[in-house]
């Protein structure tokens, strides 16, 4: 039996324009009327954000799916789903060593999680409105899209004293719900 994801492409070329809207359109159709499923990337194949795979509920096939970008052709091609459970990369996030950190080290990591971010393996977290803000320090959340740990950055600057700068885990009870 030939499911439907397999059957999307038929009698298309989809590295050409006209065949490419033709794919995006039996595409939205067959998600609009539930016969295909959007579902959650587990590992990107072909790397990057835009990569979206789609799951046949009948047969059990799952595609990957990337929009052209040129000169990068569109793909559409089976996942080999239990290929892509294997071990997970690394969490981005914990990488970096929790604890007290040096001015240095704080300006390099935020370069660093700049990157991340960027990437999208990071989300920078809005700070929550109950973490006391003021004008000798900061805190930025980020959120590890691997782990799904929330960590922070700590940089405090008192105008008498020692500066303090850490990276640490956010405590769970701080979150409140916020993020998982």
């Amino acid at each position: 039996m030939t499911g439907i994801l397999k059957s999307l492409t038929e009698g298309l070329t989809i590295t050409e324009y006209s065949d490419w809207v033709a794919f995006v359109e039996r595409l939205n159709l067959a998600v609009q009327s539930g016969r295909v499923r959007n579902v959650p990337v587990l590992r990107a194949v072909w790397g990057g954000k835009s990569e979206e795979w789609f799951l046949d509920p009948q047969t059990g096939e799952v595609y990957g799916y990337v929009p052209p970008n040129p000169p990068v052709y569109p793909r559409w091609q089976k996942v080999d789903v239990l290929e892509h459970l294997g071990t997970p990369d690394p969490a981005p996030l914990s990488g970096f060593k929790t604890g007290q950190i040096s001015v240095m080290m704080a300006h390099v990591m935020k370069l660093n999680l700049e990157a991340l971010v960027g990437r999208g393996s990071v989300e920078a977290l809005p700070t929550p409105a109950n973490v006391a803000t003021s004008k000798d320090g900061t805190e930025r959340w980020y959120r590890d899209r691997v782990s799904n740990v929330v960590y922070r950055l700590v940089e405090h600057y008192p105008l008498k004293g020692a500066d303090d700068h850490r990276w640490e885990v956010v405590p769970q009870a701080e979150l409140g719900g916020r993020v998982q």
